[in-house]
C-alpha cells in the first residue's frame, strides 16, 4: 500500500507540473494578438507579384496578374491589366483590427491542429456595434506568431475564411500564398462582373436559397520589402 500510495503521488506531482507548464507556455489572448501585431509592423511597405484566380460562381473569370502596393498602416494598391477579384481583408484589415486591444474583447477558444501546428484559436469582439466588422476568428501558431487562419464576418461582406500559407518571408508576416472562400451573395465584386452575374442569374439557378460559396486564390511571389514607397504611388 505504502508503495502504491508514493507511486499515485508521484503521478499526481508530474500531472500537476504538466499542466502548470502548460498554462505557463499559453499566452493569453491579447499577448498572442499584440505579438502577431509587432511582427506586422516589422513590414513598413512592400511591393509583389500577385496571381490571383478566382473561382466564383455564375461567373468566368480568368486568372489575373497583378502587382501590389502596401504601405502601413493602410494604404494599398493594385495594379492589373484585367479585372481582378481580390478583397482587402487579410491584408491590411486584420492589422487594423487586432492594433487597438482596447476597441475589442479577445477570448481563447480553444485549440485546432492546422497541418502539423497546434493553433490557439482566438476570437475577437469588436467593442463598437456600430463598425463594420461584427465578430473576427484566428487560428495562431503560439510560436511564430503567425495567423495560419481568420474568419472575418463584416455588415459589407458577410462571413470569408481566409487560410495563409508561408514561406521565405514568414519571418515578416508575410504569405505567399493567400486562399480567400465568401459568401458570393454579399461579397463585393467589381461592377463589371456585377452586371455579368446580374445577367446570368435571371436564369432558373437550383437550390437557389442556399448560400452560394467562392474561392479566390492568391499566389504571392517578388515581394520587395521596406524599400520606402512614396505616398505618390497611391
Amino acid at each position: 500500500m505504502m508503495i502504491l500510495s508514493r507511486t499515485l503521488k508521484v503521478l499526481v506531482f508530474f500531472a500537476l507540473l504538466l499542466a502548470f507548464a502548460e498554462t505557463k507556455a499559453q499566452q493569453s489572448p491579447n499577448q498572442l494578438l499584440q505579438k502577431v501585431h509587432r511582427k506586422m509592423m516589422t513590414v513598413k511597405d512592400y511591393t509583389v507579384d500577385a496571381g490571383i484566380k478566382a473561382d466564383i460562381p455564375l461567373i468566368k473569370i480568368l486568372p489575373v496578374k497583378a502587382v501590389i502596393y502596401f504601405k502601413q498602416p493602410d494604404k494599398m494598391k493594385l495594379e492589373s491589366k484585367s479585372i481582378a477579384v481580390m478583397p482587402r481583408q487579410g491584408f491590411s484589415d486584420v492589422a487594423k483590427i487586432i492594433m487597438d486591444s482596447t476597441s475589442y474583447t479577445s477570448v481563447s477558444t480553444g485549440f485546432e491542429t492546422i497541418g502539423s501546428v497546434q493553433a490557439q484559436v482566438v476570437t475577437v469582439i469588436p467593442s463598437a456595434e456600430s463598425g463594420d466588422l461584427v465578430l473576427a476568428k484566428f487560428w495562431i501558431d503560439a510560436s511564430s506568431a503567425l495567423i495560419l487562419k481568420s474568419q472575418l464576418t463584416t455588415r459589407a461582406n458577410g462571413t470569408m475564411m481566409i487560410e495563409y500559407f508561408y514561406g521565405i518571408h514568414a519571418s515578416f508576416g508575410l504569405p505567399d500564398k493567400m486562399i480567400f472562400t465568401v459568401d458570393v451573395r454579399k461579397f463585393k465584386i467589381p461592377k463589371a462582373l456585377a452586371t455579368d452575374l446580374h445577367n446570368q442569374s435571371r436564369a432558373p439557378v437550383a437550390d437557389d436559397k442556399k448560400d452560394k460559396k467562392g474561392q479566390i486564390v492568391i499566389n504571392l511571389q517578388n515581394y520587395k520589402i521596406n524599400g520606402g514607397l512614396n505616398d505618390s504611388i497611391f
